[in-house]
C-alpha cells in the first residue's frame, strides 16, 4: 500500500488511467464522427473531456497540493496544450498526410507525449516553492563583518 502513496506510482496509475481513457474516448468520437469530420476536431474534443476531468484527480491524488487552483488549472492546460499540439501535428502528418489509419497512429503518439505531460506536470503545473529550512541565525557579529 505504500507504493501506491508514492508521487511516481500515483501519477504513472492516474496517467495511465487517463491515457486509456482518452484513447478510449477518441476511438469512441472517431467512431461516431466517422472520415466527415477533421482528425483534429476528433482529437481537440477529446482533449478536452479527458483535460476536465483529469485534473482535479491529479491535483488530490497524485500531488496532494492545495491553494492556487486557477493557477494550477492555467499550467495544468498549458502542459496538455503542448502535449496536445505536438500530437495534433503528428496525427495530421501521420493519418491525413501519409494516410496512416488514425487508431494506431493516436496510440503511438500517446506513447510519446506521455514524457512532455509527466515532466511539465512534475516540474510545471503542480510545482510548489520548497519550505524554507530553518537555518542557523547569524549573529551580530559575523565573520563578514569582523573581516572588514
Amino acid at each position: 500500500m505504500r507504493l501506491l502513496k508514492t508521487e511516481k506510482v500515483a501519477f504513472l496509475l492516474v496517467g495511465g488511467a487517463n491515457t486509456v481513457f482518452s484513447t478510449l474516448l477518441f476511438i469512441g468520437l472517431d467512431l461516431l464522427f466517422g472520415r466527415h469530420v477533421p482528425s483534429f476536431v476528433v482529437l481537440g474534443t477529446a482533449w478536452l473531456i479527458s483535460l476536465v476531468a483529469v485534473f482535479f484527480v491529479y491535483r488530490k491524488l497524485v500531488f496532494r497540493v492545495s491553494g492556487h487552483v486557477l493557477a494550477d488549472l492555467g499550467r495544468f492546460a498549458t502542459v496538455n496544450l503542448t502535449a496536445l499540439l505536438v500530437n495534433m501535428v503528428l496525427l495530421f502528418v501521420a493519418s491525413d498526410m501519409l494516410g496512416a489509419p488514425r487508431i494506431p497512429a493516436q496510440i503511438v503518439i500517446t506513447c510519446a507525449t506521455v514524457f512532455i505531460n509527466y515532466f511539465g506536470h512534475k516540474y510545471f503545473s503542480f510545482r510548489r516553492k520548497p519550505s524554507p529550512e530553518p537555518g542557523p541565525v547569524p549573529s551580530a557579529g559575523s565573520k563578514k563583518e569582523d573581516e572588514a
